[in-house]
């Protein structure tokens, strides 16, 4: 008799613990349904890495805003919206008034601006990865016209090019919201004319989940 109690409490307890766990599983699954939006924002940092900018220019600093789609536990889409200022090299501006417009703007610091779609996968709960594609606009301090126009390969008035890019990221939930800090590695790039300047950074994301 004591054993068939005993069988019996523990079949109960088991069965109670699949109940709600599946409860806690479906409860996961609507709450991502009433939730398949969010918006992150948050600031970048980063250094060129190739040849052709680094030659004048370091360190930029910037801010971003990306709206996500979450399409299923594994994949995301979004759109990103990046502002980036670049810096020209310390003690690099030395002019003489016979100085051309590209060799001004050579050493002189810059804004880009990009909006890229994107499409993220989730590795886990924590790791992802991901890749975005749009439009770039520069902007030069010397002459708004010129753009990244002072790369050789590129145009005189070069503004506007692709803008790419790879990341990959790890996040932190910071409160019972479950509201994340995202920190990520990225490598990203400005194509014309057949030419990329890169760049490799790191971007810092509060994502608030409506």
């Amino acid at each position: 008799m004591k054993k068939i109690l005993v069988l019996l409490t523990t079949l109960f307890l088991l069965v109670g613990q699949f109940i709600y766990a599946q409860n806690k599983t479906e409860n996961a699954i609507l709450s991502m349904d009433k939730k398949p939006f969010y918006l992150e924002s948050g600031v970048n940092v980063s250094l060129p890495v190739h040849i052709e900018m680094y030659r004048s220019h370091r360190l930029a600093v910037g801010v971003n805003v990306r709206a996500g789609k979450i399409i299923s536990r594994k994949l995301e889409l979004g759109i990103r919206f990046d502002y980036d200022y670049r810096f020209i090299k310390k003690n690099s501006r030395i002019l003489t008034p016979k100085s051309t417009l590209e060799e001004r703007a050579l050493h002189s610091n810059f804004s880009l601006f990009s909006i890229k779609p994107n499409v993220q996968f989730n590795l886990n709960s924590n790791w992802y990865w991901g890749a975005e594609t749009g439009v770039g606009y520069a902007l030069s301090d010397e002459n708004s016209k010129i753009g990244l126009g002072f790369v050789t390969e590129y145009a005189s008035n070069q503004q506007f090019g692709l803008c790419s890019g790879l990341y990959f990221g790890k996040s932190f939930i910071i409160n019972a919201k479950k509201n994340k800090v995202n920190l990520s590695m990225d490598l990203t790039q400005f194509l014309a004319h057949g030419h990329a300047e890169n760049s490799l950074g790191l971007r810092i994301n509060y994502r608030f989940l409506n």
